[in-house]
């Protein structure tokens, strides 16, 4: 995944290393990290609820403004940030939680691709040279799966491995790949049982968007929504792709990932109801328009007299500057 896929990959690797020195399964560690993951996440998808709810409440502000300076573009951008900033309104808010995620995607392919880095901890001169004899042997290099082949055949003969040491062969074949009979180091194969495993990313997409998208129904309500119904079928076809790509201990991080997501879906619904949130912002903003229309009150000091600021005082003096002007040309003429 290259530099960025690395710099990601190496705090998650750790994360996932120390989850595995616990309880020595690779697949349940990778099942571990993605609902920790998820749940450190949970606050950011519940300001991400919030977001959403707040802007389809806005939506026939920012529709008013548009029709009203449609000739006017550069005044429709000015009254557009005023607007956002009168009623406490980031729209970029809801952003960064749909952000994380892919960006975490790509740190675990990282860690994936890698093990011998990220979980059996070896150096690089010493998984270069697992590499070495894995070419010399095989015939072939530059895999991003390299160091998944490397396991894979050392399992299968270790003796090819032996000037690697016993201490690494033996720490290279206790990392076993192995979970509920699927080797996390594979590819999901067409001919094989492991092709439930895309079929299963599929569905749980499909449900995932759909649940989400009848539970907040207040995103199709607003400007680009059909989209979504769009992307309901988009994203379940992505994530099968993904799935039939790359190694299954990926797959199996997408799958749970979905799996924990439909539920925190449901759970917010009810903790968090996007109807009622859209309800509470449009009073909000109802309130906020007609705070804007009463005149402020005068202030008064402590003897009962009207304080005047500064940016009235200089215009009551501009003002009887001008008039002791006219009165001067009057008394000359």
């Amino acid at each position: 995944m290259g530099i960025i896929g690395e710099m990601i990959g190496m705090p998650l690797g750790y994360i996932v290393w120390f989850i595995y020195q616990i309880i020595q399964n690779y697949g349940l560690a990778i099942v571990i990290f993605t609902i920790l993951l998820k749940l450190v996440l949970i606050p950011m998808a519940i300001k991400q609820q919030k977001s959403s709810a707040r802007m389809s409440a806005f939506q026939p502000y920012i529709q008013n403004i548009n029709k009203k300076y449609a000739k006017n573009p550069s005044k429709k951008n000015e009254e557009m940030q005023k607007l956002y900033m009168e009623h406490q309104i980031n729209p970029a808010a809801g952003c960064l939680p749909m952000l994380v995620p892919m960006i975490v995607l790509f740190g675990m392919i990282d860690v994936v691709y890698r093990p011998l880095t990220h979980i059996v901890h070896l150096g690089n001169d010493v998984i270069d040279k697992a590499i070495e004899i894995f070419t010399q042997s095989n015939g072939t290099a530059g895999s991003m799966a390299i160091q998944l082949n490397v396991i894979n055949d050392l399992v299968a003969d270790p003796s090819k491995y032996s000037e690697l040491g016993e201490d690494v062969v033996n720490s290279i074949k206790g990392f076993n790949l192995e979970f509920l009979g699927i080797n996390l180091g594979e590819v999901a194969n067409l001919s094989s049982i492991t092709i439930i495993v895309p079929i299963v990313a599929l569905v749980l997409s499909f449900l995932s968007m759909f649940i989400s998208m009848k539970t907040n129904s207040v995103s199709t309500d607003m400007p680009g929504g059909g989209s979504m119904k769009v992307i309901m079928f988009i994203m379940p076809i992505f994530s099968c792709w993904i799935t039939l790509t790359v190694p299954m201990g990926v797959a199996l991080y997408w799958i749970i990932g979905y799996i924990f997501q439909i539920g925190q879906v449901l759970v917010l619904n009810k903790v968090c109801n996007v109807k009622k949130l859209k309800e509470e912002a449009t009073l909000e903003f109802e309130q906020i328009r007609k705070n804007k229309k009463k005149k402020p009150p005068k202030k008064v000091n402590s003897d009962g007299e009207v304080v005047v600021s500064q940016s009235d005082k200089d215009r009551i003096a501009l003002a009887r500057k001008k008039l002791n002007e006219m009165y001067d040309d009057e008394v000359q003429d």
